[in-house]
């Protein structure tokens, strides 16, 4: 049966006056029996002949030839296991030292300062560890200007001997500091 349209579109001509209760029943019906030939005979899908990844970018194609892409694929932060020394009693990080590890060697600890961002542009996200590998305590220290956040209860140095801490850059001009700190003195 062909459905019954009241009026002209883009369907084709209408017949221009309200359907009967029999031309609706019929559309109705109409719809109803294609309705239930695909749930029948459900179509074959167009399945995915393959998928390509070159370097970050995947791309899906499937059996007629339809491509779908690149996508871009997400991936860790990569954080290097780049290990090198610092063995001066003071310290100012610089780009390149996102994302490392500093061994702070020196007998009298050293003074880490962070710089504020309008000087050294560390990304948001960067991170910079230092380990105490001597006898006095790794202290970090920045400008005014800098936002430091550090746990309660702490202070912004190492704990001791082989201790760690990580700065790391949550905004701009904006640090967290994380690891073995060396508690605040209460006794005092």
């Amino acid at each position: 049966m062909t459905i019954v349209y009241r009026t002209t579109g883009a369907w084709g001509i209408g017949q221009g006056y309200n359907l009967t209760a029999l031309q609706v029943d019929g559309n109705f019906y109409d719809l109803d029996q294609r309705i239930q030939a695909i749930e029948d005979n459900p179509p074959e899908p167009v399945n995915i002949s393959n998928i390509t990844v070159v370097g970050t970018q995947m791309t899906i194609y499937l059996e007629d030839a339809t491509e779908f892409g690149p996508f871009t694929l997400p991936q860790a932060n990569f954080r290097p296991s780049i290990v090198s020394t610092i063995s001066t009693s003071t310290y100012a990080p610089v780009l390149a030292d996102a994302n490392r590890y500093k061994r702070c060697t020196n007998a009298a600890g050293c003074i880490v300062t962070l710089p504020l961002n309008a000087s050294v542009a560390l990304p948001v996200d960067s991170e910079i560890y230092f380990r105490q590998a001597g006898a006095d305590p790794v202290v970090i220290d920045w400008p005014t200007d800098i936002t430091v956040n550090v746990p309660e209860g702490f202070l912004p140095q190492t704990a001791g001997v082989n201790a760690t801490l990580v700065v790391k850059v949550v905004a701009v001009d904006e640090w967290d500091i994380e690891g073995r700190l060396a508690q605040e003195d209460v006794t005092a």
